[in-house]
Parts: structure tokens; sequence; C-alpha cells
């Protein structure tokens, strides 16, 4: 069977919400678009005439370009990515793009990523100097967002048909003992304290670059799982600012989504008592200056940490002391058993 044939029987097995949810954003009734001319792309999937607008619809298009690939990696057209996210866009939707004139020169809204934010988007652990700003920073959004979607939908899986590889996978641990307790640090580089806490309490631990991605939270399920691990408890060690504290709400999100379906109770390890005065005084961070949409993350995490003094400060949590991290850590290891 080619790829529309597989997309009729594909179709009779979604759900109604399913069925509804990719019939309002894939153009099913396309054509393989690895064959269609750049008048037949832009007619296809016609964007604005607004300047700053992409003169395609980026996000349908990007949407219906996986979908087709999807499709067609089930019927054996083309091959599974055995890569991570950033092995697509290089390999598959870039090339496209650039190929068709609708990279550099199409216009798109002026979107640019940090660093932090590409690397959580694609599971990159180097990107290139001078790429992912401006309009491809937006179109590797879109990319990032399109395939969240579709498995957060429930339509495929990243593990699925794609075979897409977790990077970050040797940054997990799985408890010997009790795998449902889950430490957790945003930083990559405290995977040392990782392994130190889950070798002493024989629990699960798990270190990311930022915000984990649904990638990698789809590897980490799926080994829990296999322990038979339905509920979990985290303590999140992260940054003493909004975006540690968000990043710490949003692993558990993450993991409470349908297609995870864990019940999760979150605790913030992170606390000014993890620092010295000393440290304090001389490491602390203004964060009054950024950008208006930041300064209500900062106002509300203000209403629920009281910053510093009152202030709008934060703190790295690489300036923390780690024997104190530690007496936090088994503080709340030793009330979790009780219970």
């Amino acid at each position: 069977m080619n790829w529309q044939e597989i997309q009729e029987i594909i179709l009779k097995e979604l759900t109604p919400e399913q069925l509804w949810w990719v019939k309002k954003n894939v153009v099913l009734e396309s054509d393989d678009m690895r064959k269609m001319s750049t008048e037949e792309i832009r007619e296809q999937f016609p964007g604005g005439s607004t300047p700053g607008i992409s003169t395609i619809n980026d996000s349908e298009f990007i949407k219906t370009f996986i979908w087709q690939s999807f499709l067609m990696i089930k019927s054996k057209e083309l091959k599974p990515i055995k890569g991570n996210l950033r092995s697509f866009w290089y390999r598959e939707l870039r090339p496209f793009y650039k190929n068709h004139d609708l990279l550099e020169t199409d216009e798109g809204p002026p979107v640019t990523l940090s660093l932090r934010e590409m690397e959580m988007l694609l599971d990159l652990s180097l990107l290139d100097p001078g790429r992912g700003t401006g309009r491809e920073s937006y179109l590797i959004d879109k990319m990032g967002r399109g395939f969240t979607d579709f498995v957060l939908k429930g339509i495929f899986r990243f593990k699925g048909e794609f075979d897409f590889k977790d990077s970050m996978d040797s940054f997990r641990i799985i408890g010997t003992k009790r795998p449902r307790l889950i430490f957790y640090t945003e930083k990559e580089g405290l995977f040392w304290f990782c392994q130190e806490i889950a070798s002493k309490y024989g629990i699960s631990a798990l270190a990311s670059r930022g915000e984990p991605g649904y990638l990698s939270m789809e590897y980490f399920a799926d080994a829990l799982k296999i322990h038979g691990v339905a509920n979990v408890e985290i303590i999140a060690l992260t940054d003493y600012d909004p975006w540690g504290y968000n990043i710490a709400e949003e692993i558990g999100n993450k993991m409470q989504e349908p297609v995870f379906g864990f019940k999760v109770k979150t605790t913030h390890l992170t606390s000014l008592d993890l620092f010295t005065p000393e440290v304090i005084e001389y490491a602390k961070r203004y964060l009054g200056n950024v950008s208006p949409p930041k300064l209500k993350q900062v106002a509300k995490w203000m209403k629920e940490t009281g910053g510093i003094n009152g202030e709008p400060y934060g703190m790295h949590i690489d300036h923390a002391e780690m024997d104190r991290v530690r007496k936090a850590v088994d503080k709340w290891y030793k009330k979790i058993v009780r219970k």
C-alpha cells in the first residue's frame, strides 16, 4: 500500500476527537508535498499578505508535512529518522524549505529562540553558530510544537514510526527501591548529584538542559511504567527564579498529560535556605530588567516566594551549598517514607 491508501485506513481508526483535530490542522487532500512545485505549495498553503507574515501558512504546511512523513514511513516510502528532532529538521524539513526558497527570503515573524529554548525543542547537544535565529527559529518552533501536538493527541509516539532517539537518555536513572520517587534538576551539570541521591535512597533521578522536552519525557515515562509506576512524587532542584519555578511545575504537568497518565505531586526543593548569606549577597541576580511578559512571571513568582528580602532578585542553583541541599533532600525523603 502507498501512503495515500494507508491514510484512509488511519483516518478510520482515529477517535472522533483525533479526527476532528487532524482535519482542522492537516490538508488531507494534499498530494505528495515532496513532489509539488513552489507555486503549488503557495497555492495549497496560502499565507497572509500582511508584511511580516509568511507567504505560506507555515503551521498548516509543517503539520501536513509531518503527517505525510508519518504515513510514508508506515508505507516504507520513507525511512524512519532514527535520530532526534534535529535530524528531521536537517534531513527532511530544512532542505525542503531551502529548495523552495521559503527559508531565507520568505517573510515570517522575527522569532528568536535562546540556545536553551532551541535545545529544549530539538534535544540538541550542539547548535551550529549562526543558525537558529529569526525565521529559522520560528520554523523550528513550529516543527517542535507540531510533533508535540501529534503525540499529545495520541496519533503517534516519538518512539513509534519516526523512531526518534532521546539525546538525554544518559541523564536519567530509574530507582532500584522506590522508582516512583523522583529527584529532578534542570541542570545537566548536576547529574553527578542525581547519581549520588539515586544511589543513596534507591530513587529515580532526572537531569535536563532547561525544561525537558516531550521526547525525553516519553522515554522517562516508559522506563517508569516498566517498573509498575503509576503515581510519582517529584522533588525539584531548579534555579531560584520564575523560570526555574515554572520548569519544576511543568515537569509535573507533562507527566500528568493523558498520554503519560501519571498522578503527580511536585515539591519545590529550592529556597533561600540552600544558600549562605554571603553567597546571596554577591551572587543574587536582579530580575526586573526583563521584557513585559516576563515581568508578569516575576510578579507571580514574587507572590509565591518573596524573592530576596521582598525584592525581585534570584539565584542560580549552582551557588547553593550542597550540604544544605543534601539535608533538604534527606528531610523530604524521610517525610515521604514515614507516610
